[in-house]
């Protein structure tokens, strides 16, 4: 399925992130299990000085810098694919969801599918065969991976850190496509790409493309799938959840499968959210059963949520999982 973009714009900023994160039609398997990563500690997005310029925070991150006279979309350092990584494995951390590794294989596919990202000024998963430097690696790439973007002659620099803060909370949108990705036990393993450039007419750009299926070789299935994912879920960072965005939940019936999973059904689920006055309002509930990691999600916000305060939440009438009421508690720190 794909969902047109949508942009978060400004005069002289744009962030973008695309509708969803893409689906594979069938689902992935699962991958082969690392250590869990510890959680990572903030990362704020850095600010060019004089001295330590935008260009130079770019420039940084490549053992082979982009040419974009050349539609060659460069080399990005090993240590910023193993910071992204750790980061993402830092998340599922907190999910209790098994680690993913890196896959080299897509790296071109998905460095190409930043690169048009870049010189489009847009995002696609798929992007239009005029756009210049247009290429079926970069295609491929776009049509498999969550997308990010900004440019601006104002765009801060955005870390690996800040670009999935924006693909887990969606800039408050309904539409958690990219989350569930990130979230999915049986995502298994990844591959990340960037183009960071100043253009020439001197607009700063900067795009991600994160791979979430159609990898050259399927992962295996993981162990210690947990019984669901919630989000957020126990002590979570605020910078990966804002306090007025949807809250999501997803039930693993089956640990062996992603699209065994889609029989589950919340068409008769209630949620109640309770803090330490009592029951919170719980308001825009949604459900699909669409193919975005795990084929079933339920997603809803509640009015008043407040950082460092533990809050318990109670889904009942489950159908089609192994259990028909779920328990968990959370505190955004």
């Amino acid at each position: 399925m794909r969902i047109p973009p949508r942009s978060l714009a400004a005069l002289a900023v744009a962030i973008l992130v695309t509708g969803c994160g893409g689906s594979d039609g069938g689902g992935s398997a699962g991958s082969g299990i690392a250590p869990p990563i510890a959680t990572p500690s903030p990362t704020p997005t850095a600010t060019p000085t004089a001295s330590n310029s935008w260009a130079g925070l770019a420039a940084a991150l490549y053992d082979v810098p982009p040419n974009v006279s050349a539609c060659t979309s460069g080399t990005l350092k090993a240590s910023v694919k193993q910071d992204f990584l750790n980061r993402l494995n830092g998340i599922r951390a907190l999910h209790n969801l098994p680690a993913v590794t890196y896959s080299d294989d897509e790296d071109g596919q998905e460095a190409d599918s930043s690169l048009m990202m870049v010189l489009a000024k847009q995002l696609s998963h798929e992007p239009d065969t005029n756009w210049r430097c247009y290429s079926a690696s970069g295609a491929s790439g776009a049509g498999s991976s969550n997308l990010v973007g900004g440019w601006g002659t104002s765009l801060p620099f955005h870390s690996e850190d800040d670009y999935l803060g924006l693909w887990l909370t969606e800039g408050g949108s309904a539409d958690i496509g990219h989350r569930r990705w990130i979230l999915s036990p049986f995502l298994g393993k990844t591959s990340y790409g960037r183009v960071a450039v100043v253009l020439p007419d001197g607009t700063r750009a900067s795009a991600a493309s994160m791979r979430v299926f159609k990898f050259k070789s399927d992962p295996p299935v993981p162990g210690g799938v947990p019984p669901f994912v919630a989000y957020p879920y126990g002590d979570y960072p605020q910078r990966y959840f804002g306090l007025s965005n949807y809250l999501s939940f997803t039930a693993i019936a089956d640990p062996t499968s992603s699209w065994a999973n889609q029989s589950v059904s919340f068409a008769s689920a209630t949620i109640t959210v309770t803090g330490p006055s009592g029951p919170m309002t719980v308001t825009d509930i949604a459900i699909d059963n669409q193919g975005y990691g795990v084929p079933n999600s339920l997603q809803w916000r509640v009015t008043g949520l407040q950082a460092g305060v533990s809050y318990t939440v109670r889904i009942n009438g489950v159908s089609g999982a192994p259990q028909s009421s779920y328990s968990y508690s959370f505190r955004v720190i």
